[in-house]
């Protein structure tokens, strides 16, 4: 007897804005759940990928059959589905840093989100090179996408590369003159460049 397969249903583009906000949402969510513990000290990889996976953005294999489905999982089968295709690919993303790669909706809010997520997983991880390559991504696609901006600012910092820090925080405050996080990033990467040039000099007049 042949097993009727569910019709899969187009997804519209407000229903895509939706998700993108989603996406968002539930991954800050997320991440501010996770336990408050440096990277450094050695989080058990067992522990974290138990973590991880139960959100959908972090899911190494679909959902067994049975299995109660996080909310954003359908939304996410929907972007994957391609209408010219005979069926939906089966393969869910065994690497899921490369899951906005490889969702390809064509709709530049849901990609830039996509991005945004992944830069926030590599932020959280410390991964602030991988961060801030993915904030780039996203802001060529969004430039005024306010929360890659801020991450893209604290990454630089991060790295040392105040210029840049400073760079993005003025971005942010043509638009926002009193966010009082971005003044305080401000004032620390012109100072930090001030110190850093200071120990420059003195290192320089040494040799």
């Amino acid at each position: 007897m042949e097993i009727e397969k569910p019709v899969k249903k187009s997804i519209t583009d407000e229903e895509r804005l939706h998700l993108a906000a989603k996406l968002d949402k539930e991954l800050d969510e997320f991440i501010d759940k996770l336990p408050r513990r440096k990277y450094d000290d050695g989080w058990p990889e067992d522990r974290w990928e138990e973590e991880m996976e139960k959100h959908p953005f972090f899911m190494k294999e679909p959902p067994k059959p049975g299995q109660e489905l996080h909310p954003l999982y359908e939304g996410l089968q929907q972007l994957k589905y391609d209408p010219d295709e005979k069926r939906a690919s089966r393969n869910w993303p065994h690497h899921t840093k490369k899951m906005g790669i490889k969702i390809k909706c064509g709709n530049p809010e849901i990609e830039s989100s996509l991005l945004n997520n992944r830069a926030a997983a590599h932020y959280f991880l410390k991964n602030y090179r991988s961060s801030l390559k993915d904030c780039e991504l996203a802001l060529k696609i969004k430039p005024d996408y306010d929360k890659v901006l801020v991450r893209a600012a604290n990454c630089c910092f991060e790295m040392k590369h105040y210029q840049k820090s400073k760079e993005y925080c003025d971005k942010i405050l043509d638009k926002q003159t009193d966010n009082k996080d971005i003044l305080e990033l401000r004032k620390n990467s012109i100072n930090a460049a001030k110190l850093k040039e200071r120990d420059d000099r003195k290192k320089g007049s040494r040799n």
